[in-house]
């Protein structure tokens, strides 16, 4: 995902130094570099956390795009928040959208440590559908809101073509990808800790169930947000490495989660990572959109 990366600025790599004096034979010593010191990588315990249940969700349609919990949905944000109470946290993230904000303000009203903030901020939101798709759902013409969002025709099968952007404001799915690829860019930059060799659960690859096993020391930053969000910051980690988009059949279901460490090298740009719990088998390519269930 290289050519949809835009990354944060990098600090120039440190240099050795040798004391030489100038040719002049004044007596000030010049510092010539001479070979780059190798910076250490940088690791990062990331959990990923869709919201819980919204009225979107119910309803088959985003009438608007600040929507709220339903009551079932307030249920499932109690119920993380009770589940990753003893959880450490280092750092709570959400989108600004009220479902999100919701969610994780659930998770840190019930966490151990009552100091725990959410900081919110606007690049984790949900794909922007466009006022054209919210009007045809507010006149009950929903066959014509999901044209309109997917950018297929009628009976037409598929994914969204990246570029395809909502008349009315729509992001299209690069654009997004874009957004989640930065967001991870920053979160990397910020929390990412040096380390020369990473933790023994990436080497070993090793699986959880349970929200409450995390490698020791390594920062955990976690990110509440929305379904085709989070699915494209996934997809960042899952294509890095590729020149081309891969998309995949990463989906999150309402108030689920999931966890994945982290490993950068910022000297060649490479990012590998361990999932330590996905949200389902995560294969190449299936179309994720279908309908509006999924915002």
């Amino acid at each position: 995902m290289s050519d949809l990366r835009t990354s944060a600025p990098i600090q120039s790599s440190p240099v050795a130094e040798t004391q030489v004096h100038a040719s002049d034979g004044q007596d000030t010593p010049l510092m010539v570099p001479t070979e780059p010191l190798k910076r250490k990588k940088k690791c990062l315990v990331l959990s990923l956390i869709r919201h819980g249940q919204s009225q979107s969700n119910v309803f088959g349609g985003m009438t608007e795009e600040n929507d709220h919990l339903t009551q079932y949905g307030r249920e499932q944000a109690e119920r993380l928040g009770k589940d990753w109470k003893d959880v450490r946290i280092d750092v709570l993230r959400a989108s600004t959208l009220q479902r999100a904000h919701h969610t994780a303000l659930e998770i840190a009203k019930y966490h151990c440590d009552d100091t725990l903030e959410v900081i919110t901020k606007k690049g984790y939101v949900e794909r922007k559908p466009g006022s054209a798709v919210t009007d045809a759902l507010r006149a009950g013409n929903q066959e014509r809101a999901a044209t309109l969002y997917n950018g297929l025709s009628p009976g037409q099968s598929g994914p969204t073509p990246r570029d395809y952007k909502p008349p009315g404001g729509g992001e299209s799915p690069n654009l997004v990808a874009s957004r989640a690829n930065i967001a991870l860019v920053v979160l990397l930059y910020k929390y990412g800790k040096e380390l020369d060799e990473p933790p023994k659960e990436f080497v070993d690859k090793t699986v959880i169930d349970s929200p409450n096993v995390l490698p020791e020391g390594i920062p955990h930053v976690v990110l509440v947000s929305h379904n085709i969000f989070l699915a494209e910051l996934y997809e960042s980690m899952f294509g890095w490495n590729s020149d081309a988009h891969r998309m995949t059949t990463c989906n999150y279901r309402n108030a689920d989660w999931s966890r994945h460490i982290i490993w950068f090298d910022e000297d060649t740009d490479y990012l590998e990572y361990s999932d330590m719990r996905v949200p389902c088998k995560i294969e190449l390519y299936t179309p994720r959109v279908s309908s509006f269930g999924y915002w």
